[in-house]
């Protein structure tokens, strides 16, 4: 009896001491037969001011109150709780979560009592809840990731996709059900299995850039990716799959195949233009001097016809190398301000194949803005553009051409900050489409897909170059039906100019360091009973102009000398005499050192290789 006693004693003493809240209830009265010290010390609950359940659920906050007692009144139909969690409110005025865990004491099959331990588990809670946030956080980074993320078992199968995968995935007509990365010939192909193989070593790897081909509606469609992948590990040591996150990379693929093509067509130009400028330089003598003879030979003369048969072959020969130079951005010839629709208009009119059995479809926008460039240059470019089309239709269909005005954000970004406006040219035709596999080759130089004894392969080359030099973009692309042509040029508004009067010349100074073009000047001018100095080089002109500023009524001034630029000769003319007029020659592209120039009045440009009646337009 002793023994029992002291149990009792010992049990409840324990009792007393433990950490969480102990309390006993009788059911179904709720009378509250017992509760320990730290009821009293957390709740602040005495069995002697609390007597039922119900005074002890004012301390469970309000939101949980009517459900706790709820609990109680549903034993009565056999329904057994055994834990639930709720908040409650504690002498200190904290609010912390409890779980309450009871112990149901019956007599047969009826409940007498229970004895419920209320633990505090609110650093649990917070826990839990951080989890769940952690889960929720990286369970949206998942599913709602701009990068494709995959979930692969060790055998090859998907077992999770997100959301950016299955956006792609819907659009693809070839999808194969059970897809097995391992059996995969493009991911073998590009040695990317490889990869996945180090991966579920338990080695983390980056992914190099790789092609991907699928078919969407009907057409072949590549996308680039490159990303990581690392092994998913979750209770065990050992890899159970990995996961690959990839990034569309399509876009900066073809940004930087755009860019390599500019520059390998830049270095192209560059060749080309130098060859042009000195092919320039030869003809320009050759073509003046056969003008000249021309001009003093009679008509009688035998020889005349030699004559005119060396200025015609020059003639075809600048042809040449301008076309060379137009390709290469060589140069505006004769700049000025134009609507864009007169030289489409002229082009429709002058291409051959626009028969009757071909419609043209224009819609053409008004705009007070105008285009600043060479008016031959760009019926050019829209004759070869429109002879491509006609060529691709065929016998029967149709062409729509559009202009409209839009912002400069479509311009090459290195002039976007000159223009505020660019004028976008559409041109669709309703042929069966260019091949994409020929898109990146065909403003190449000779390449052409037809007949190469007909066909040089220079039309969309040229187009290029003429587009280029008035500081545009063209691109071409297949649509649904045929193949699509967008030109962008930066749009302007005309400016009111002065006319110029031009003044007789008798003193004349030339500064070229090409013999020819020299005595072709010197016999032009000397015929006219003008004075001519020749200097080679810019130093010996600059020391001229410095003795005697006054000493020349007009200078023609190559831009390409062997000691000085024609620019800083220019500059130092300019400081010895700002009114005396200059005439820049050059091969090369002039656009920029004009829009530099451009309140200079007294200064005038002439493109080599030049005419004699180039020279008489030009000094009347």
């Amino acid at each position: 009896m002793e023994n029992s006693f002291d149990d009792s004693f010992r049990l409840k003493e324990l009792i007393d001491n433990l950490p969480d809240i102990v309390i006993s209830v009788d059911y179904p009265s709720g009378i509250i037969r017992y509760a320990n010290i730290h009821a009293i010390e957390r709740l602040g609950f005495a069995v002697k001011r609390a007597r039922t359940l119900r005074d002890l659920s004012y301390f469970v906050l309000p939101k949980y109150r009517r459900k706790y007692i709820q609990l109680w009144r549903d034993i009565k139909d056999g329904i057994l709780i055994p834990s639930l969690v709720f908040e409650v409110k504690t002498i200190e005025g904290q609010i912390v979560w409890v779980e309450q865990k009871n112990i149901y004491i019956k007599q047969g099959d009826t409940v007498i009592r229970i004895h419920a331990v209320i633990r505090d588990i609110t650093e649990r809670k917070r826990l839990e809840e951080e989890m769940l946030q952690a889960f929720y956080f990286s369970e949206n980074l998942f599913l709602h990731s701009p990068y494709i993320i995959l979930l692969y078992d060790n055998n090859g199968y998907i077992k999770r996709q997100n959301m950016t995968f299955r956006a792609i995935a819907e659009h693809v007509d070839n999808m194969i059900p059970n897809y097995n990365v391992w059996k995969d010939k493009q991911i073998q192909r590009y040695g990317i299995d490889l990869i996945f193989k180090e991966v579920l070593r338990g080695r983390i790897m980056d992914i190099p850039r790789f092609p991907y081909t699928v078919k969407v509606k009907g057409e072949e469609v590549t996308y680039y990716f490159a990303g990581k992948a690392f092994p998913y590990m979750r209770s065990s040591r050992e890899p159970e799959g990995f996961v690959v996150m990839l990034e569309d990379v399509s876009a900066r693929q073809k940004r930087e195949e755009e860019t390599l093509e500019t520059k390998r067509l830049e270095s192209v130009g560059r060749l080309a233009r130098g060859i042009a400028h000195e092919f320039n330089n030869i003809l320009a003598g050759i073509s003046g001097f056969a003008e000249i003879l021309l001009r003093k030979l009679p008509p009688e003369d035998p020889n005349r016809h030699f004559a005119s048969r060396i200025f015609e072959a020059a003639s075809k020969a600048a042809t040449l190398t301008n076309q060379l130079l137009g390709f290469a951005r060589g140069q505006l010839y004769n700049p000025t301000y134009l609507d864009i629709r007169a030289p489409i208009m002229y082009a429709i009119g002058a291409t051959p194949n626009l028969h009757n059995r071909i419609r043209i479809k224009k819609e053409f926008e008004e705009s007070e803005y105008k285009v600043y460039g060479d008016v031959n240059q760009l019926r050019q470019v829209f004759i070869e553009i429109l002879r491509n089309a006609a060529e691709a239709i065929g016998t029967e269909g149709e062409i729509k051409i559009s202009v409209k005005y839009v912002g400069n954000e479509l311009l090459p970004a290195e002039v976007r900050k000159k223009y505020v406006k660019c004028v976008q040219v559409n041109i669709i035709d309703s042929g069966e489409g260019i091949d994409d596999l020929v898109i990146p080759k065909v403003f190449e130089p000779y390449f052409t897909t037809k007949d190469q004894l007909k066909h040089t392969g220079m039309g969309l080359a040229i187009a290029f170059g003429h587009i280029k030099n008035h500081e545009g973009h063209i691109a071409i692309s297949r649509e649904e039906k045929g193949t699509k042509v967008t030109v962008l040029l930066p749009a302007i508004k005309e400016p009111e100019l002065a006319i110029l009067k031009q003044p007789q010349y008798q003193r004349i100074l030339v500064v070229d360091d090409n013999n020819e073009t020299c005595l072709l000047l010197r016999s032009f001018f000397e015929d006219k009973g003008a004075f001519v100095t020749i200097s080679n080089n810019g130093l010996s002109a600059v020391e001229m102009m410095q003795n005697a500023p006054n000493r020349f009524d007009c200078v023609f001034l190559d831009l390409i000398l062997p000691d000085i630029n024609g620019r800083d000769v220019l500059n130092r003319i300019r400081n010895f005499n700002p009114r005396v007029p200059v005439f820049i020659m050059s091969g090369y592209d002039m656009s920029s050192f004009i829009s530099e120039h451009s309140n200079d009045q007294n200064l005038f440009f002439l493109m080599k290789p030049f005419n004699l009646e180039d020279l008489d337009v030009l000094l009347k």
